[in-house]
């Protein structure tokens, strides 16, 4: 019984979760209303203060789930029958893939619009989204360390490094609303940052 009403919870909570993230999207921070979520989702306020507590939370519950989504994709990325220039090619590529998709651009410009106002939605993005991809990838350059495929003192250094590489200005281009890369502009831009890395920390 207990786990029935636990799984019930769930439901219900990610029902308002995803409702938000329309709400939030579509209008933005400041004009979304927890009326308009309440709609869609169904139910009352109530019912989302329960969860959430109120309109800040649930902005910085939809913005920490969001980003978690958007990077569970990288994990396929770290085969462990993949050398160092495979792995970071498929990084790379899935990397520019969750950047350049419809939600994670909008909810990038939200947080840049809605960020300086409320500093703590931004740093929840960060911590969850770009801070988790270089943690991840910084994990993995000190197990090529160990195993002596590279020599370099600082991983979470290098591994912001390299997403920097990837993103150039597509991801900007991208943000802006001006273009979207071409496959061929993501591979150039992936091989290209994939060879000055390898090139720089590789040992010979």
């Amino acid at each position: 019984m207990v786990t029935a009403e636990k799984s019930t919870e769930q439901i219900r909570r990610d029902t308002i979760l995803q409702a938000g993230v329309e709400v939030f999207l579509e209008y933005g921070y400041v004009s979304a209303s927890v009326d308009e979520i309440v709609r869609r989702a169904g139910g009352s306020k109530r019912t989302v203060y329960k969860y959430f507590g109120n309109k800040e939370e649930l902005f910085a519950a939809i913005i920490g789930s969001l980003a978690t989504q958007m990077l569970s994709p990288l994990g396929a990325a770290f085969d462990g029958d993949s050398n160092l220039q495979e792995t970071l090619e498929k990084l790379g590529k899935v990397y520019l893939d969750v950047l350049l998709r419809e939600d994670s651009l909008a909810i990038f410009r939200t947080v840049v619009s809605e960020g300086v106002r409320f500093p703590e939605l931004a740093k929840t993005f960060f911590l969850n989204g770009p801070n988790a991809a270089v943690t991840r990838l910084s994990s993995y350059l000190g197990q090529q360390v160990k195993s002596g495929s590279l020599k370099l003192g600082d991983t979470h250094a290098a591994a912001r490094q390299y997403f920097g590489m990837i993103r150039s200005d597509l991801h900007m281009r991208a943000a802006l609303g001006l273009d979207l890369p071409t496959e061929d502009e993501i591979n150039t831009e992936v091989n290209r940052a994939v060879a000055m890395f390898v090139r720089e920390y590789s040992i010979k």
